[in-house]
């Protein structure tokens, strides 16, 4: 079928020696060639097309040649590797390798012809893994014919080693993110944070340019929650795409079955899923149930295969695992904000006992609590501390309950032993929720929010920094607030009044970058 007579030049008259000599060459030429099994084990694929293609040009005498991977359609040539082939005649290469594939396939014989080219196809298990494309000089061995089957041979079973390993170890690798992934899921419920890092690993684990996701709830027709990333992980959704939730989405949705598009041309979704991602063309793509325990969560998706691969049954494999993950982070996402709210219900049920015994106070806790963490984030302080005002600062009067009403109501000036009572209500409020361990990190500011600059006030007397920067910030909203409201021995300054007293007192009383953030953050805010 293939002509390849013209690659054995060999004269029938060879002497006895001649022929030893040529069987002794050919010995260590094999023994070259079987260094080969071992390459793919240990070097990256690319070095290894690399190494493989050097042995061929040795061994084969050369002069130009070229080593193509097979793909989704192994009759188109991708040639990784090329040496001194000019682009034209690659493609002349290309194209007639096109049309010689289909006889190939048929024969699946050692050798192609084409051009003054040979074409070693590289098979493992009847599947042509890449091709090796040599252009030989009239210093060939005389022995080439039977070199190059062996070449194929061991080269193929190489370039499979290779592939197989790259393959594994990038799984072990995107095992080993997820793994982290789930590591953090115990200890940060911040659902938007970790949705960043799954789809960042979904993409980098199946070789995706763009990764999606799409939180449904049982009885709503449209997510509560989607999601793309791609590229630098900046992507959004085409206008009018329903925010990504396309006819495929849905239908995995009604299914609740994965779904594998190899080809986007031609299919019944081409039309919507192909470009609901803005400045992007959708071409092949996988979409998976999240479905833990019977539930339907949502869907995940990948699209745009890179290189010239397409998708594996492993990489769905991957997104099953992924998929768990994800699963888990939104299912406890939900019982930690139920429960929070459930915590935020009975701190707020304690905030009203507060008020109920002081009436002059009534709504303080809860405006302390919205000043202190608008003050934090002005602040730049982090998020996670900002929510622990949201606590604390609800409860940084708690141990009052602890204080007789008759104090606390008291319409004139608190005498030293009242004042001395009045001032252990900091510790008193340890007291009741020191052994509350959810509450541990907001213990601080109910103990020193009245902690002064200067070390005067009570209950430890700090100093400046050491005082806790959360107590420094409340100590500041407090006093304001207190200053702003009636009081029985006094009527309530104006905001302005107040401002600057906070001004007159910092260095002394407060922290003077906290004052000055705070009077800052107000006199804007009335502007």
């Amino acid at each position: 079928m293939f002509d390849i007579s013209w690659l054995n030049q060999t004269g029938s008259n060879v002497s006895k020696e001649a022929l030893i000599r040529e069987n002794e060459v050919l010995k260590k030429q094999i023994q070259e060639l079987l260094t080969l099994d071992e390459t793919g084990f240990f070097i990256e694929l690319d070095s290894l097309l690399r190494a493989i293609l050097k042995k061929a040009l040795v061994l084969c005498k050369a002069e130009s040649s070229f080593f193509s991977l097979s793909g989704k359609d192994p009759s188109e040539l991708d040639v990784r590797i090329s040496n001194l082939i000019l682009e034209e005649k690659m493609e002349k290469i290309r194209s007639q390798f096109r049309s010689e594939y289909l006889r190939w396939q048929e024969s699946e014989t050692p050798i192609i012809s084409i051009e003054d080219f040979i074409l070693l196809p590289l098979v493992r298990r009847h599947k042509m893994l890449g091709v090796i494309g040599l252009k030989l000089t009239p210093d060939a061995p005389d022995n080439i014919c039977e070199i190059l089957p062996i070449l194929a041979s061991q080269a193929a079973a190489s370039l499979e080693s290779a592939i197989l390993y790259e393959r594994m170890f990038k799984r072990l690798l995107v095992l080993s993110n997820v793994f982290i992934l789930g590591k953090e899921i115990v200890t940060n419920i911040d659902l938007q944070t970790l949705v960043d890092k799954f789809l960042s690993i979904a993409r980098d684990g199946t070789d995706s340019e763009i990764a999606c996701i799409f939180l449904v709830r049982e009885n709503d027709e449209l997510p509560y929650f989607s999601q793309v990333q791609a590229g630098e992980g900046i992507a959004s959704f085409a206008p009018d795409s329903n925010n990504g939730f396309s006819p495929m989405i849905q239908n995995i949705r009604r299914e609740e079955k994965p779904q594998l598009i190899a080809e986007l041309k031609g299919n019944q979704f081409e039309e919507s899923e192909s470009i609901k991602v803005t400045g992007l063309k959708i071409r092949d793509t996988i979409g998976l149930p999240l479905k833990p325990r019977d539930k339907f969560l949502g869907v995940i998706q990948v699209a745009n295969k890179k290189g010239n691969a397409g998708y594996r049954p492993e990489d769905l494999d991957l997104l099953k695992i992924l998929g768990s993950q994800i699963a888990f982070v939104i299912q406890n996402a939900d019982l930690f904000h139920n429960l929070q709210r459930a915590y935020i219900d009975t701190l707020s049920a304690l905030t009203s006992a507060i008020d109920a015994k002081d009436s002059y106070t009534r709504g303080h806790s809860e405006r302390v609590t919205d000043l202190s963490m608008r003050l934090a984030v002005e602040m730049g302080v982090e998020r996670s501390e900002v929510e622990k005002i949201k606590i604390g600062g609800l409860l940084h009067d708690i141990g009052k309950i602890g204080i007789p009403e008759g104090i606390l109501n008291k319409p004139g000036r608190l005498n030293d032993e009242e004042f001395t009572i009045i001032k252990s209500h900091p510790e008193l409020g340890v007291r009741i929720l020191g052994k509350v361990e959810f509450l541990a990190g907001v213990v601080p500011i109910i103990k020193f929010h009245h902690e002064r600059f200067d070390g005067k006030g009570y209950p430890d007397g700090l100093k400046g920094e050491t005082i806790p920067l959360l107590a420094r910030i409340v100590s500041v909203v407090d006093t304001f607030d207190a200053m702003t409201t009636d009081r029985p021995y006094r009527k309530a300054l104006s905001t302005e009044e107040a401002l600057k007293e906070i001004h007159h007192c910092s260095g002394t009383q407060f922290d003077p970058g906290i004052g000055a953030a705070f009077i800052r953050m107000m006199r804007r805010e009335k502007e």
